[in-house]
């Protein structure tokens, strides 16, 4: 009862005419007096005087469809459903422009129709699901690409995606009638994750196309396939190791490839292809500086079983704290993305970004994408080259310590480390030590040899607190093999004394010779004494000794110190204080604006830095907002707080550790600018009132440039003397009362300078100033007096 005629409506709206014929009868007299009705009216086709705005001028044929879909892209567009070609094509009228083009829905391919009139299966289902909810109806549209070239007549379909009344592409991989496509995924403005989603869901259902699905099967029980660990190797631009606990699991990222060498050439062993391989350096490095020593999250994806000689491999999604590492390295173009096959779902869980930030990388033709020369590592291995190595010998023990990175753990005293200022591979031995070896397996027929006691312990040791991390070498000697033999610092901490402390080494008697040999002697009393690993059976002969109660003399060396030119940066106190060289003043502002200027190029990323006690980074100054060089002092353990001092200056400061970054090696390898000094032979006071007085005294005097005179060593200090335009501070100090003179037993260095100090303090005593002015407090040591030495 609520049917309307459709017939009746065209004419009586003016749309529709009645035929001449020759019938008449009730029916056709009514449409009759519809149509006169119409045409009085002047409505529809009647109306003489719109006709000619009626006339539509539809553009069939799109000339150049890369500039309309410029003109039109992101902009939700009008249209009309004209007809469904297939389940994924539509051909569209787009009002008010009438321009007639056929559009491709983003992300999806449904079953087509083939020339010869066959079909593909579901092809019929498809077309129809779509037909019944689209067709003749207006719906509005998002244009996201073409697929065919400029001016190319034969391919102008566009590509894009129905917005209104609905999303029919997710409708359609629900049921099962379309499947995603990775060529224009890519394009999706909506999420591309919906989409997979969808499809994952059509195959559990096990839906029309997927009705014969069977899924991957993961080797990996449920309860391992996330974890989290710290990474301790980068093997290469795509596999890691990452330990959790005690066990070490080797981690192939997911959908990613390494730079490879270009077709035809030989890349040679894997230990040169890093150098040879063009980006792959750079890839190495680039992971290596961000992940080794943090802490990482991995997502198993899928696992390839062992084939053609290689063993089963773990694909996994890694994060660093929220930034996934495979949308890292790919947007940098240091890795390109896997190619997989349309329906395997062996791939990484965001394999849509990852082709997002593959075509970012494209597009800012950075990396393998860069199109030009790539870099050339020209990379000297000295391993093994006693000729060689005898060449830089000379260099490499002149300038002390320099930067390397450590490459290759052997054993607990053999590494292989990479020197970058001198680009040259070394094999570096540890100096002073005797280290048990680790076991060695079968290679080019020589056989295998087992462990000896405790070394492969050592070798674990060394390998979690320097494998490819940044260390510091000092060269002492060449053996007749080429090896460097020396001492190897990471994060201020000597390994060969490390290993001696752990019981994991001994002693060597050639470390008598050497700096460190204090150092060593006291770490291997202790684990002596703890009976640490190689010393578990140990026991302790005691030998008496005759006491004595001679006092060691100053440590005052130098007997024809030099005075240097300094300013001073930071006081703690009326004696300590902390000086820079003005003649490091131009090279310290270079380095700092370099600094400053890569961090603002290449901006840290977040979580990036795990800050460590003893590690040398970069940190912002709350002061001023610059950063600075910086050692860190502490970790606090409950908060994101460090206590950290800034090397080039001396001050401390606490600081978030949200404003740390990273110091590359370009700037940690260069010393401090800033050096701790104590006045000689001065003893601050004790009560607050004077030693705020003789600080304040301090500050006035050391406004300007000042001259030094290092007298001596006091712990990590320089004993000296500083004179400000003429005057001895310490004997200002001394003859205005505000600090006191400590006496000194040997005299026969600077005596002149205790007796001018001596003096200096009688004249004090004398006219009563300052702290003198009730008398010689110091003639008694009594604690109510309120002096005590």
């Amino acid at each position: 009862e609520n049917s309307v005629c459709v017939n009746e409506l065209m004419v009586k709206d003016g749309w529709a005419i009645t035929r001449n014929n020759n019938k008449q009868n009730e029916e056709v007299a009514k449409y009759t007096m519809w149509m006169v009705e119409a045409q009085t009216s002047g409505i529809g086709v009647h109306n003489e005087e719109g006709k000619a705005n009626a006339i539509r001028n539809v553009n069939w044929v799109i000339e150049d469809p890369r500039m309309l879909f410029d003109e039109l892209k992101g902009k939700p567009l009008k249209a009309v459903v004209e007809s469904v070609r297939d389940g994924g094509t539509l051909r569209l009228m787009l009002i008010p422009s009438m321009n007639y083009i056929t559009l491709m829905l983003t992300g999806i391919r449904c079953p087509s129709f083939k020339p010869d009139g066959g079909s593909e299966d579901h092809a019929d289902e498809a077309r129809y699901a779509v037909e019944t909810r689209l067709l003749n109806k207006d719906i509005e549209i998002l244009l996201e690409g073409t697929s065919g070239g400029m001016g190319n007549a034969k391919n102008q379909n566009f590509v894009g995606t129905v917005v209104k009344p609905g999303n029919i592409s997710l409708f359609l991989l629900k049921e099962g009638l379309a499947k995603c496509v990775d060529w224009s995924m890519k394009l999706l403005t909506a999420d591309p994750e919906s989409y997979r989603a969808a499809t994952k869901q059509a195959k559990t259902d096990r839906k029309r196309l997927w009705k014969n699905f069977e899924g991957p099967v993961c080797t990996v029980p449920k309860d391992q396939r996330e974890f989290s660990g710290r990474v301790t190797e980068i093997v290469n631009g795509e596999v890691l190791v990452i330990k959790v606990g005690n066990v070490y699991k080797r981690v192939t990222m997911s959908s990613i490839r390494q730079p490879r060498p270009a077709e035809g050439t030989d890349a040679g062993p894997p230990s040169r292809a890093l150098y040879e391989v063009p980006y792959l350096f750079e890839a190495r490095e680039f992971l290596r500086k961000r992940l080794v020593g943090k802490k990482v999250n991995a997502t198993v994806d899928y696992v390839r079983p062992a084939a053609n000689g290689y063993p089963e491999r773990v694909c996994a999604s890694i994060f660093l704290g929220n930034q996934n590492i495979q949308e890292a390295i790919v947007s940098k173009g240091l890795a390109t993305v896997a190619w997989h096959k349309q329906d395997d779902d062996e791939r990484a869980a965001n394999y849509d970004a990852l082709l997002l930030a593959q075509e970012k990388a494209k597009k800012n033709k950075v990396g393998v994408h860069y199109g030009g020369e790539p870099p050339i590592h020209k990379v000297a291995d000295l391993a093994g080259n006693a000729a060689k190595s005898k060449q830089f010998l000379p260099f490499l023990q002149r300038i002390g310590r320099l930067h390397a990175n450590v490459e290759f753990v052997a054993s607990g005293s053999r590494i292989r480390v990479y020197i970058p200022r001198d680009t040259c591979l070394a094999t570096f031995l540890l100096s002073g030590i005797s280290c048990p070896r680790a076991a060695r397996p079968s290679i080019k027929g020589q056989p295998a040899t087992p462990a000896e006691p405790f070394g492969d312990e050592a070798l674990e040791f060394v390998k979690d607190q320097i494998m490819q991390r940044e260390v510091e070498i000092e060269v002492e000697s060449c053996d007749k093999a080429g090896n460097f033999i020396g001492y190897l610092f990471v994060e201020d901490k000597n390994m060969s004394v490390e290993l001696v402390k752990e019981g994991l080494a001994k002693m060597h008697f050639t470390a008598e010779r050497g700096k460190y040999f204090d150092h060593l002697s006291r770490a291997e009393a202790d684990a002596k004494a703890a009976q640490k690993r190689v010393w578990k059976d140990y026991v302790e002969t005691v030998v008496e000794k005759e006491e004595t109660s001679e006092i060691s003399d100053s440590n005052i060396t130098d007997s024809t110190p030099a005075l240097k030119d300094v300013v001073v940066t930071h006081i703690e106190d009326c004696s300590k204080l902390w000086v820079q060289h003005c003649a490091d003043g131009p090279g310290l502002i270079s380095l700092m604006n370099q600094m400053r200027a890569d961090l603002i190029s290449n901006p840290p990323l977040a979580g990036s830095f795990t800050p460590r006690t003893g590690m040398l980074c970069a940190a912002i100054f709350s002061e001023d907002n610059n950063w600075y060089r910086a050692k860190v002092l502490k970790v606090h353990k409950d908060s994101d707080m460090l206590d950290v001092l800034f090397i080039d200056y001396g001050n401390q400061a606490t600081v978030n550790s949200s404003n740390t970054a990273a110091l590359s090696p370009q700037f940690a390898s260069v010393p401090g600018a800033a050096s701790e000094c104590q006045l000689a032979f001065i003893v601050p006071p004790e009560d607050e009132d004077w030693l705020e007085d003789s600080l304040r005294e301090v500050q006035m005097l050391t406004q300007t440039k000042l001259s030094m005179t290092v007298l001596g060593k006091a712990a990590s200090a320089d004993l000296v003397s500083l004179t400000s335009n003429g005057t001895d501070i310490a004997t200002h100090l001394l003859s205005n009362g505000l600090v006191e003179y400590e006496k000194q037993r040997n005299r026969n260095k600077y005596g002149t300078l205790m007796s001018t100090y001596e003096a200096a303090m009688a004249d004090a005593r004398k006219n009563r100033r300052n702290r003198f002015q009730y008398g010689d407090f110091t003639q008694d040591d009594a604690k109510e007096f309120g002096y005590s030495k």
